[in-house]
């Protein structure tokens, strides 16, 4: 979960990879297999479509 958040919070490839101590192929595979975070609150500036 602190890859993916990382990522999504803009953080490059190869400076999570540094931080989690593995490559950065290994970063893009774990975030190309799990995608983006999910939350469950909408995020701010995006109106409701229903």
């Amino acid at each position: 979960m602190a890859i993916l958040r990382a990522r999504e919070e803009g953080a490059t490839f190869g400076a999570i990879a540094e931080a989690a101590g593995t490559s950065s192929q290994a970063v893009q595979e774990i975030v190309r297999r799990h995608g983006p975070v999910r939350r469950s609150e909408p995020k701010a500036g995006v109106s409701d479509p229903a």
